[in-house]
């Protein structure tokens, strides 16, 4: 049995307790301070706001100044919040944070760096604050599903075996498959940039909805052309673009324009909202978009590797209109059909 302490009780923070708990492991979730209510909510004995469900019997609630209590002695650390978020959160928390054996982290983006105009993955931020090796999680892992037990097939991703081995026996049962992967640099742009290009594909929903006319064929289209051209990505970052082609990259595609926040994003784009104007909406309602940033910081990487000779220009057309039609008000239908 582990002592782990999941940081965040957003979604998906809080769904992976269900595993954690049903292998045995001392579990405590703590909440930033944008998840008081929900603490609160799941202390009483409430289901959770979004999810739905209660927190499993003997899973420890902590709210943000509970900090030093929640992640004492933690042997396992699970980052489960934003990725805009993740470099103040782990500052803030500071020594209270303790010493880790693993960390494991399930947020999904890109950060600046400790001057804000860097690109790079999440992993090397955290590993800025602790030492303890990182595994990272990816792959089509809905929060609601995981929470409930519904079978799911992810993939665990870290360049050190012991660390890897260790997180698979913490977290893996009968319904959470594990798929171990040494490309934990494939595995992060997949989980970051799938979800800029869902917004894409959502576009495309939108425009159906818009019109009142199918738009299958151009969905259809956009879907191959975004996995290839995060294999191009993940390739420049110094991945395997065959780890995209799997569950970390197709497969999380799949569930996420299925059933994800960023595919709403997209279809509120698709049928004329502006981009700020959808942003601001699902904001006002508590849905964080991590798509919108993840796309600003996959183009800004895009054109550094263009300028290094890394990779062609053009060669990432629907990442190109997809930035255009975000942060340039392009239009939506005739800048994505020009990417195809």
């Amino acid at each position: 049995m582990a002592r782990v302490t999941v940081m965040g009780a957003g979604d998906m923070g809080t769904a992976l307790v269900t595993p954690l708990a049903h292998n045995g492991h001392e579990v405590r979730l703590w909440g930033t301070e944008r998840d008081s209510a929900i603490i609160e909510a799941l202390r009483a004995g409430n289901p959770h706001p979004r999810l739905g469900i209660p927190v499993p019997a003997g899973v420890q609630t902590f709210k943000s100044e509970e900090k030093a209590v929640a992640f004492q002695d933690a042997e396992v650390v699970i980052v489960a919040i934003t990725s805009d978020s993740v470099r103040a959160v782990l500052n803030w928390l500071g020594h209270d944070l303790g010493h880790p054996d693993l960390i494991v982290t399930v947020a999904k983006g890109f950060d600046g760096g400790p001057d804000g105009h860097d690109v790079q993955l999440l992993p090397a931020t955290i590993i800025e604050f602790k030492t303890a090796p990182v595994v990272a999680v990816g792959g089509p892992s809905k929060a609601n599903e995981v929470a409930r037990g519904t079978p799911t097939a992810v993939v665990f991703g870290s360049l050190d075996a012991k660390a890897l081995s260790f997180a698979r026996m913490v977290f893996a049962s009968p319904v959470y498959r594990i798929e171990p992967s040494a490309d934990i640099t494939g595995l992060e742009v997949a989980a970051a940039m799938k979800n800029a290009y869902a917004i894409a594909l959502g576009i495309a929903d939108g425009l159906e909805e818009r019109t009142g006319l199918p738009h299958h064929n151009l969905r259809a289209a956009l879907f191959p052309r975004a996995i290839a051209e995060m294999g191009a990505l993940a390739r420049t970052f110094g991945g395997r673009a065959e780890t995209v082609f799997g569950l970390a990259g197709t497969g999380d595609l799949q569930v996420t324009v299925t059933s994800g926040r960023n595919r709403l994003l997209g279809e509120r784009i698709g049928y004329g909202d502006s981009p700020d104007d959808a942003v601001g909406a699902l904001a006002a309602g508590g849905t964080t978009v991590e798509g919108y940033r993840a796309a600003d910081f996959g183009y800004r990487f895009y054109r550094q590797a263009v300028e290094v000779g890394s990779l062609a220009g053009a060669s990432l057309p629907l990442l190109d209109a997809l930035w255009q039609i975000l942060y340039r008000d392009a239009k939506p239908a005739a800048t994505l059909w020009r990417a195809v």
